[in-house]
């Protein structure tokens, strides 16, 4: 044109490109997620969470359950691992624990009974302790330095890229972590996934969102700081794992793709689903085995 102006008839959002490498690896291994457990809130699970460590530590469950305990290499904490005070107004009547680092010193309580193997991995969500804004750095150490004095815990941002299960011969699986609080925006405002169930359908909104290759490609879907020099928040490389949370909703009525997003292969993953019949409750967890080689 002439004038440099441009009309587009059309706007295509690409998909995952098929050259995209499906990783998989030879070692059976699993990574357990889990996400707003909120710790220090009347809401917190107490009785499930120590249900957790027990299995964790082979103490529960039946025996195909504890051998995949054993197997565990990897706990991701996604965001609102804490309560938090303050978030929105009269939390303060729906806390057990009133104080922030106090909240902490009990997280921190809990994850020394993990098995010390396991890597711990926690980004921060809303309620934890810094900025709302994205992104987010990790939590606050001034709150959260119990967390940061356990050896087998590793402080990342929101989002992040994590890379795991990386050896002499395997490259690894690239994990992209985002607390998700962009997407109660996504549920209401695109009408295909309102229509499709809002929250419920949560690989409708993740595809959306990699698709878009941005975890908030909208103004407004969430609080941002601007940087003039780069976004933080595009997805500029193609995750083999898309992990996010923030859903309050009942976790046994969901599927497997929307705790993990692979779009061209869905290669089986097995043993999965046993969580939920473990605990069967609002616990915001799942557990499933990486990609591998069958």
């Amino acid at each position: 044109c002439m004038d440099k102006t441009l009309f587009a008839d059309k706007i295509v959002h690409p998909d995952i490109p098929l050259s995209k490498e499906l990783k998989k690896q030879k070692d059976e291994e699993y990574l357990i997620l889990i996400g707003d457990s909120e710790i220090g809130g009347t809401h917190f699970l107490k009785e499930s969470f120590e249900e957790l460590i027990n299995w964790l530590n082979g103490k529960t469950g039946n025996a195909e359950q504890k051998a995949i305990a054993q197997k565990i290499q990897y706990i991701v904490l996604i965001g609102d691992v804490v309560s938090g005070h303050g978030i929105y107004p009269g939390q303060e009547f729906e806390l057990e624990i009133q104080d922030l680092e106090e909240q902490y010193n009990e997280l921190a309580r809990y994850l020394k009974q993990f098995p010390k193997h396991v890597d711990i991995i926690i980004c921060p969500g809303n309620h934890d302790a810094g900025r709302i804004a994205e992104p987010q750095p990790p939590i606050h150490k001034k709150y959260a330095h119990a967390l940061y004095d356990i050896p087998n815990v590793i402080m990342v941002s929101n989002p992040s890229l994590v890379n795991i299960g990386a050896n002499e011969t395997f490259s690894g699986f690239d994990v992209l972590l985002y607390h998700g609080y962009s997407i109660p925006y996504y549920c209401d405002a695109v009408p295909s996934i309102r229509n499709a169930g809002g929250q419920k359908a949560t690989d409708r909104i993740m595809k959306f969102l990699l698709q878009r290759r941005h975890v908030a490609p909208t103004h407004g879907s969430n609080l941002y700081i601007p940087n003039d020099q780069e976004d933080p928040l595009v997805i500029d490389k193609i995750p083999d794992y898309f992990d996010c949370f923030d859903f309050c909703i009942k976790l046994t009525e969901l599927s497997l793709c929307e705790f993990e997003c692979y779009y061209h292969a869905n290669a089986p993953i097995k043993n999965t689903m046993f969580f939920f019949e473990l605990f069967n409750t609002f616990f915001c967890s799942a557990a499933f085995e990486l990609r591998r080689n069958y």
